[in-house]
């Protein structure tokens, strides 16, 4: 099989995976609030997991890591921009949304 032929059947089998992890997922929520926020079940540390994820992610790593490479130490100020600017997201935007017990998107 060529390599065309190869990478054409895994994106396929990716396509199809995912499909199927959407028809299971949908199955399981019952309204807007089940979509959203899960129906209010996911945990404090679950949330904070989230956020860091979705915030530290490889991109802002590899980020810090060029700026350090082309910037030499004056690069290593935006780690410590990403560090602060995650307090500020924690502090002033996660926490008080959770307490309105709204959510948005």
């Amino acid at each position: 099989m060529s390599d065309q032929a190869i990478s054409i059947v895994f994106f396929i089998g990716i396509i199809a995976l995912t499909l199927g992890i959407t028809a299971w997922a949908s199955r399981k929520n019952t309204g807007t609030d089940s979509h959203y926020v899960a129906g209010g079940q996911i945990k404090g540390w679950q949330n904070g997991l989230a956020i860091s994820g979705d915030y530290l992610s490889a991109a802002s790593f590899l980020g810090i890591a060029g700026a350090i490479a082309l910037g030499g130490f004056s690069g290593f100020y935006l780690s410590i921009g990403f560090l602060v600017a995650y307090l500020v997201v924690l502090l002033l935007v996660a926490e008080p949304l959770r307490n309105m017990g709204k959510y948005t998107l």
